[in-house]
């Protein structure tokens, strides 16, 4: 007999075309008269174990409702939210100067010029804030995969294609406007319009619920790269707002 053995988080689907879900392995498997046994990992190591700031990020993003709304044990985990992204460069440059392993992280909020439009080794500083002044560029298309461990590419930003599945020290992730809070309805939703990833939302142009289910999981997954600490800016200032009141002051 043949076992197959898979670990799945459906919440790390990044894309429409993304397989591999629960229930996609369960239909295949009935299919064929598989006999399906699931089982629940409850441990896990991503920022230092600490499991209330997953639970944090999932119940404040609403993925699912977790018993952390309001916080975790801070000693665990350094999470700050920053009101300037160069700030929050500056945070990330000093923990790399410390000689901790840090980097900048980004939501696709903004295009992403093409390798033959000028843009081989991060010249063009598409992440674009005007009203703080600040530009970076994405991380380099060429070699793309050694950005995390190239002290040299420590000035660019990543996005969720070139870190996830990575860790590090530090992160600092910029929540760009393709994710938004509105506070007369108490939801955070995707913005279709500020969402530059081709790929990642063809066909929802009409289907909001799914592209912020989405979103929502790239955000999750760029929160949880650090293992020592995450440091965020949110662009929308009513998510900032929304995500600093979900914060316990001690």
């Amino acid at each position: 007999s043949i076992i197959n053995v898979f670990f799945i988080d459906d919440n790390q689907r990044i894309r429409p075309e993304d397989e591999g879900t629960v229930e996609r392995i369960k239909q295949a498997a009935h299919k064929y008269n598989s006999t399906v046994v699931e089982v629940e990992l409850k441990a896990q190591f991503r920022c230092s174990g600490a499991e209330g700031f997953l639970n944090w990020v999932d119940h404040n993003l609403q993925i699912e409702e977790t018993a952390n709304f309001d916080g975790w044990d801070g000693d665990t985990f350094d999470f700050m939210i920053m009101d300037n992204p160069n700030l929050l460069v500056e945070k990330i440059q000093e923990k790399n100067r410390q000689g901790f392993k840090a980097r900048m992280l980004a939501g696709f909020a903004w295009p992403w010029t093409a390798e033959n439009e000028g843009n081989p080794n991060a010249e063009v500083e598409d992440v674009d804030i005007p009203e703080y002044n600040f530009k970076m560029p994405w991380n380099s298309r060429t070699n793309q995969y050694n950005w995390a461990i190239n002290d040299e590419k420590q000035n660019q930003i990543g996005c969720v294609h070139t870190s996830q599945g990575l860790e590090f020290d530090y992160v600092g992730v910029i929540i760009g406007n393709d994710l938004r809070y509105n506070p007369d309805t108490i939801d955070v939703y995707a913005s279709y319009e500020d969402y530059c990833d081709t790929s990642g939302k063809k066909g929802l142009k009409n289907n909001p619920q799914e592209l912020t289910k989405l979103i929502k999981n790239i955000y999750k997954v760029l929160m949880s790269r650090g293992m020592k600490g995450c440091y965020i800016f949110c662009r929308d200032k009513n998510l900032e707002e929304y995500l600093k009141g979900r914060i316990q002051k001690n």
